[in-house]
């Protein structure tokens, strides 16, 4: 995979080194081992900015992307959702070229984070409950929005992690606005030493369940390799999952 790619932050800064990613991000978020500062290590393991080598692989794994050149990366970049309120934030946003398409890559950093706290079906009751009590919430709007982007029966996604729902939806609503003909959602994992087993167990479960409900089979979800593409709001979509093994403070 060719990389010419130039990241800045959200504001246009540029990002030359790993501590440059750190302006989005403040307190808890920024620490040794967990996601955000992985992933931006990831990026500068020789302290040049270059594509993880799992991350080249996975993308590598499918043909459409045999000559992807990455052109731009700005991570948490915020794609707007459907209804008012806050945004899909996407933990790093790619952009990149083929011969054929052009294409938009968003990647949702996790060590052993879970994706949300609630599942479709918990959030949507949590709101109402809300709402009931007189909180002025559109999150049951938000969801009805969301799950005409994705399709299919809505009743399907009420075990889904939300957050996925998000994920999903803004791939491709900024695939859309980047007027690329392609989109791929990654779960970029990272196993350090704040890593708990069961969670990545938990996080895996939920990531399978999520393939199944989007059109993608449990049984080929596997690791490292691109699954796709399906369809999703009349955008061809690809997934995948990329596992990188590291130490914090490395």
């Amino acid at each position: 995979m060719r990389t010419e790619v130039k990241f800045s932050t959200p504001d246009e800064a540029p990002i030359t080194r790993w501590e440059d990613w750190a302006r989005p991000k403040r307190g808890y978020q920024w620490v040794p081992g967990r996601s955000a500062m992985e992933l931006a290590k990831a990026w500068f393991t020789d302290g040049h900015l270059s594509a993880p080598q799992e991350l080249t692989d996975l993308l590598h794994s499918h043909p459409r992307l045999n000559d992807l050149k990455l052109i731009r990366g700005v991570p948490e970049l915020v794609t707007s959702l459907p209804v008012r309120g806050e945004g899909r934030n996407h933990d790093l946003w790619l952009l990149g070229r083929t011969d054929r398409d052009s294409v938009t890559i968003c990647i949702e950093a996790k060590v052993d984070e879970p994706f949300g706290n609630e599942t479709i079906a918990e959030y949507r009751a949590t709101a109402l409950h809300r709402r009931g009590k007189g909180a002025r919430t559109g999150a049951p709007e938000r969801i009805d929005a969301l799950l005409k982007i994705v399709g299919g029966p809505a009743s399907a996604w009420d075990s889904i992690r939300y957050q996925l729902l998000t994920a999903i939806c803004g791939t491709v609503l900024q695939a859309k606005q980047d007027s690329s003909s392609l989109a791929v959602f990654v779960v970029h994992e990272f196993r350090t030493d704040k890593t708990k087993l069961e969670n990545v167990q938990r996080n895996s479960e939920d990531y399978e369940r999520f393939l199944a409900v989007i059109g993608i089979p449990s049984p080929v979800a596997t690791n490292g390799r691109l699954q796709g593409p399906v369809t999703v709001d009349g955008a061809e979509c690809l997934l995948g999952k990329a596992v990188r093994r590291t130490k914090a403070g490395e």
